[in-house]
């Protein structure tokens, strides 16, 4: 598999990119042709269970401490406190379990998910298949090198290749430094590497060296 196969490769993964990032912005558009961002706001703002919940608490524990103090001054007066106090204290815990509850379930507008699909697809794009398909055609593993370097010190760019369903961010790294430092010794390495590297650029890129 010659540099000719390897610059295909990459060139359908930066297309399939490209048409993500299209669509993604068509979509956009769209929504904020029919007004969907406020409406998903105002669909947001109607939630005010934890407000609710926070002021009965309040209500009740305020209530409770008045109750405390009226017994304190009158000597007759003996409604059982305790049960109030922890009612009180249970409806004042709901909230923060809520919070912790909904925290984890909390997933964002289609307008948001778009955009971020969009945003990741530009990283990866910009730092990974641009310069390494300008790497790859100029034949510079110097250049090779510091895009290993960028997936491996660039958490930006590594979650975005693991988001965008790219590869393994270490093991594309692994693979970059292989081919850039690659001699005749380090064959069963390359081979042993091909088996667990899911990147079809790099695996072309890979392919090369042991096919050569």
């Amino acid at each position: 598999m010659g540099k000719d196969e390897v610059l295909k490769e990459i060139d359908r993964r930066i297309k399939r990119l490209e048409a993500e990032i299209q669509m993604a912005e068509e979509r956009l558009k769209y929504l904020e042709e029919i007004g969907a961002p406020s409406k998903y706001r105002a669909l947001q703002r109607k939630d005010y269970t934890i407000y609710y919940l926070v002021f009965m608490g309040v209500w009740m524990l305020a209530g409770t401490l008045a109750l405390i103090l009226i017994r304190g001054r009158v000597p007759y007066f003996n409604v059982p406190l305790l049960p109030y106090l922890l009612i009180s204290i249970v409806i004042l815990a709901a909230p923060l379990l809520y919070l912790l509850l909904s925290r984890g379930e909390k997933t964002g507008t289609p307008m948001e998910e778009l955009e971020e699909r969009e945003r990741l697809a530009r990283e990866v794009l910009a730092l990974f298949y641009r310069p390494l398909r300008e790497a790859v055609e100029k034949d510079d593993r110097g250049k090779i090198k510091e895009i290993a370097e960028e997936l491996l010190n660039n958490p930006v760019l590594a979650n975005a290749v693991e988001k965008m369903a790219e590869g393994e961010p270490k093991l594309m790294a692994y693979a970059l430094y292989l081919y850039a430092s690659y001699s005749p010794e380090l064959e069963d390495e390359v081979r042993g590497t091909l088996e667990r590297l899911g990147n079809r650029p790099l695996r072309a890129l890979l392919s090369e060296l042991v096919e050569s």
